[in-house]
């Protein structure tokens, strides 16, 4: 999974972070990390990271979706 999340952590300001997953194995990885993260305080820099990772996921499921490869 690629990120440029900075070694302080998440960006407080959107883009709250460029999440690129581009393999089947990325892909899991993220989903993991999602499960790890989920529960978190808000407002802190795990619940950004939930967040990018889950819209990061949503965009790799649209992509990668056979039944919406028609369009």
């Amino acid at each position: 999974m690629k990120t440029d999340i900075e070694p302080e952590g998440i960006p407080t300001e959107a883009p709250l972070a460029a999440i690129r997953i581009e393999t089947l194995e990325d892909y899991e990885r993220a989903t993991v990390r999602v499960a790890e993260l989920a529960g978190h305080v808000e407002n802190s820099a795990e619940e950004r990271e939930l967040e990018a990772l889950i819209d990061t996921i949503m965009q790799w499921d649209k992509s990668h979706d056979d039944a919406t490869a028609w369009r």
